[in-house]
């Protein structure tokens, strides 16, 4: 990588040495989401009929839903068993740390969640936070906090 810096009319490049890569991209690099959304795009069709998956550089969302909560129960676990498989078979890290589980309707009280996730309230995605309810409250409330944060500095 090669920077360019330019202080008190005068430039300056600095490049950092060369490292030899095998798998994977370098955290931080420019095209690192574009090489991840290439080299997954074929996720979808691994979670598919189980659950429809919504990918923005290396965020993934993988949505279950079925009137019956058997059927949900059942293809919800389906989905997220397919794309642990999928991570495996591909080298990729599925970090449980930062999956979270999220359900919305009137059963959702009576849905029994899938193993080894946490189960939310609210989520954060893209900077929308969504919550169970599928209110803006939760919305509103960060953006004021953090606008009061702001205004506070």
């Amino acid at each position: 990588v090669e920077v360019q810096h330019i202080a008190k009319k005068e430039m300056t490049y600095i490049r950092s040495s060369q490292r030899p890569i095998s798998r994977g991209v370098p955290q931080g690099s420019v095209l690192g989401p574009v090489i991840f959304i290439l080299f997954t795009n074929d996720l979808p069709s691994h979670i598919s009929p189980y659950g429809r998956s919504f990918m923005y550089a290396d965020d993934t969302v993988v949505v279950s839903d079925n009137k019956s909560l058997e059927v949900l129960e059942v293809d919800s676990f389906i989905a997220l068993n397919n794309a642990l498989e999928y991570c495996h078979n591909n080298d990729l890290v599925f970090n449980e740390d930062k999956t979270k589980q999220l359900m919305f309707g009137s059963q959702k009280n009576n849905i029994v969640g899938l193993p080894n996730l946490k189960t939310n309230n609210s989520t954060l995605h893209l900077g929308v936070v969504i919550d169970d309810g599928l209110t803006w409250r939760e919305h509103v409330d960060s953006l004021c906090h953090r606008l009061n944060n702001y205004f506070r500095n």
